[in-house]
């Protein structure tokens, strides 16, 4: 744009010394034009050419409107040169408009490529057979391929325009010299004796050639980056001297390449010396206690975010939410040295003025403002404004990353309104689905789920009512579940209400029906599940379950064990569950920090009494995070179970298959008799997981060890163990629905143990 301005302003420029020298003598400012005359223009019309102009019959002649004129004609793209000339003729005055104009190419040719199709180089430089020649786009055109090669790993590609075939013949010929595509084979690191080559590996986006995985082609820009990137990440762990380059190491034939990065650490500075400068709100001896920073440890960067981000934190909850804190490196004498000062401007304390909602359109006020727990006329808290998003985040009532909570000055000195915006998702799906796994063989699903459901949203007519206007807005999930397969069938309605009567009691109830056969018998249950839940503080939950089922032992097979003659036929069960929960976990569906703990015990009544006793802990550390915020996660799981006395067959613990012991059946671990389980009344389960990311964020590895057994009384007579490896990944089109690869390894087992190396998980939904 700016080279075509200033060619225009030098055409203009042209285009006026010609005027000027024009016979006649002085400039005719001011005369009317008798005539316009056209000259040059064969393929663009007088009519096109004379609609551009506002010098015309009858005007007065002004150089302004010369230049005017020059370039409205020239913006039409159809000329190569405008002259407009002022001459003396017996009608009077005649402007005399020369053009030239632009050609059309003739024809568009590519001589040596083969790894790209015409028409996509074409598509690439926007320049086609029949167009009018920018000679501009046209040479510019070479650059724009070469690039392309080189995007797609032709390092060594070249590409030239025929410059006198263009001219005599307007007929672009571009001759492309592909050269070999180079991919990076090796990527090593010298010099690096402080951090090791696999954590400086995670900051560069360069990645050797893995089949499917990692295309691993050779981007010069991207290496130059990748150079910055190794730089600042030595800069933040404290090497503020270091210098790295590169050298590339390419093979004979031009297509492998190693790629080798030099660097020179130089040494890692240490805090001299910490001050906090500005602080009057809080004793500074109650802040350098929460801080990292100290004389004599390695500055990094990271170090101070941290002390920032708890300075923060700490002025945040005492409505302090404009503090401001700079930190200021200080270069010392000492060699390898520096002092740290953090800056710190307090400002003024906020109080809430009023809290308002905006967003939701469909859900009520109260099931946003009730997951707040924030008040007009308290201090602003930032930690509670963190807690109140994460929770309505958890709703899944809203867009990811919509829900946002601002803190808006007012005319009211030291107050703030609190600003909730927030973005409805679809919360009504009628799902139509098919699952698959090691566990339960093939699984249909048909179901219908609203997740904001209001059973008082009663339609006002059939037409609402079936355009999905009912029945919505009060935060309380309905749903119906039909899923016949070939191993079990499942069919229930459920329902939840998170907070009863806009109590802090949540109520849930599920009515249902259950088949599955087993080894000798046939399994069916049907029944309803009630029960209640009351948040004793932010991440722990009390609950208590209700059971009321029958469970029909059938089609006992002859020879079935005595546990399981025992209860064949109909068996009526009533239970009570009581329990509590703490999680503090960062996700449902993919946790990365945090933990969940939960203990319960269960009274039932059925032929034979029973007493069940669970805990059940899940903890989570992520152990590394790279460039692309994917975190490598490692996960330990344990359960434990109990029934002391001797509980139906039915009631009993099993273990083995995806979600349990890996490497084994499902329920293949524990007592069996004549090829059946028979559960037992003890279980205990230990295990440890480890995720990292493989290729970009819906693909994950996974090693596992699985450990555990199942007893018929309080014991650990046996033991199993298993090794594994597997892999987990997202389809985006199926939404977050985590599909599961494994590979288990039994390595201590029992005799009559049923093994399975291959297991794995797949729920899809269409």
């Amino acid at each position: 744009m700016l080279l075509a301005t200033v060619g225009l302003a030098l055409m203009a420029m042209v285009s006026g010394l010609v005027i000027a020298g024009a016979p006649g003598g002085a400039e005719p400012a001011g005369e009317k034009i008798a005539r316009v005359v056209l000259r040059g223009n064969v393929r663009v019309t007088a009519h096109k050419i004379l609609g551009q102009m506002r010098l015309r019959e009858g005007s007065l002649y002004t150089p302004a409107a010369v230049d005017e004129d020059l370039k409205r004609i020239y913006s039409l793209g159809e000329f190569d040169n405008i002259v407009l000339r002022p001459e003396k003729g017996p009608e009077g005055l005649v402007l005399v408009v020369e053009l030239t104009e632009r050609p059309a190419l003739e024809r568009l040719v590519f001589e040596g490529n083969r790894h790209f199709k015409e028409k996509d180089l074409a598509a690439a430089i926007g320049v086609t057979a029949g167009s009018l020649i920018d000679r501009h786009k046209v040479f510019a055109a070479a650059r724009t391929l070469e690039r392309k090669y080189h995007d797609a790993g032709y390092h060594f590609a070249a590409v030239s325009l025929d410059e006198d075939l263009l001219a005599k013949s307007r007929i672009a010929r571009y001759a492309i010299t592909e050269g070999p595509r180079v991919r990076v084979r090796r990527i090593l690191f010298t010099g690096n004796a402080s951090i090791p080559a696999w954590e400086l590996g995670k900051q560069i986006e360069t990645k050797t050639y893995f089949i499917i995985f990692t295309p691993g082609l050779f981007d010069e820009d991207q290496l130059s980056r990748d150079v910055t990137a190794l730089r600042n990440y030595y800069v933040e762990q404290g090497f503020l001297d270091v210098k790295v380059g590169r050298e590339l190491e390419f093979s004979p034939d031009k297509t492998h390449l190693t790629v080798r990065f030099l660097v020179d650490e130089g040494p890692r500075y240490k805090v001299r010396s910490v001050a906090l400068e500005g602080v009057q709100r809080f004793a500074p001896s109650y802040l350098e206690k929460q801080m990292d920073l100290a004389p004599g440890k390695p500055y990094t960067a990271e170090i101070v975010r941290h002390d920032i981000e708890t300075l923060r934190e700490n002025y945040g909850e005492v409505g302090y939410i404009d503090v401001f804190i700079r930190p200021v490196v200080d270069f010392t004498d000492a060699p390898g040295q520096v002092d740290v000062a953090l800056r710190v401007e307090e400002h003024t304390p906020v109080k809430i003025g009023e809290i308002r909602v905006e967003g939701n359109r469909l859900t009520q006020d109260k099931v946003v403002r009730r997951e707040l727990r924030l008040f007009p006329e308290e201090w602003v808290n930032t930690k509670l404004i963190d807690r109140a998003k994460r929770r309505l985040e958890g709703l899944g009532l809203f867009k990811p990353g919509s829900v946002q909570i601002t803190a808006l000055p007012t005319a009211r000195e030291g107050t703030s309104d609190v600003l909730v915006r927030v973005e409805e998702t679809e919360t009504t799906n009628l799902i139509l689905g098919a699952g698959i796994s090691s566990n339960s063989g093939v699984l249909g699903n048909l179901s219908l789920v609203n997740r904001n459901f209001d059973g008082a949203d009663w339609p006002k007519s059939w037409q609402q009512f079936w355009k999905g206007e009912s029945f919505r807005g009060a935060g309380q999930t309905f749903q119906i579940v039909l899923e016949p397969g070939t191993e079990l069938q499942r069919y229930r309605v459920d329902f939840r209400e998170p907070h009863v009567l806009d109590s802090d009691i949540s109520f849930s109830s599920s009515l249902f029906y259950f088949e599955r056969g087993r080894e000798t018998y046939d399994e069916q249950r049907v029944g309803l599940n009630f029960g209640f839940g009351k948040e004793i503080r932010e991440d722990l939950q009390g609950f208590v379950n209700f059971r009321l089922e029958n469970v029909n032992i059938g089609s006992v097979e002859r020879g079935a064990p005595k546990d399981v003659l025992d209860v064949e036929g109909s068996n009526g069960l009533a239970s009570v569950e009581v329990g509590v929960v703490k999680d503090t976990t960062d996700s449902f569906l993919f946790p990365t920090e945090g933990y969940r703990l939960l203990g319960s015990v269960e009274q039932g009544v059925s032929s034979s009494a029973f007493t069940k006793f669970v805990v059940d802990g899940k903890k989570y550390w992520t152990v590394t995070r790279d460039v692309l915020d994917r975190r490598s996660v490692l996960g330990m799981h344990g359960r434990l179970g109990f029934i002391p006395g001797d509980a139906p067959i039915f009631e009993r613990f099993f273990a083995g298959g995806q979600g349990s012991l890996r490497g084994f059946e499902f329920r293949g671990v524990g007592p069996r008799e004549r090829h059946t389980a028979l559960g037992g009344d003890f279980l205990a389960l230990a295990s440890s997981e480890y995720q990292f990311p493989i290729c970009e964020k819906n693909l994950s590895g996974v090693l596992f060890l699985d450990t555990g057994t199942v007893e018929r009384n309080l014991s650990l007579s046996t033991w199993r163990a298993s090794v594994g490896v597997g892999i987990r990944f997202t389809v985006p089109f199926f939404g977050p629905v985590p599909f599961a690869l494994d590979f288990g390894f039994p390595i201590m087992k029992n005799k009559d143990d049923k093994t399975e190396i291959f297991s794995f998980s797949i729920g899809t939904s269409f």
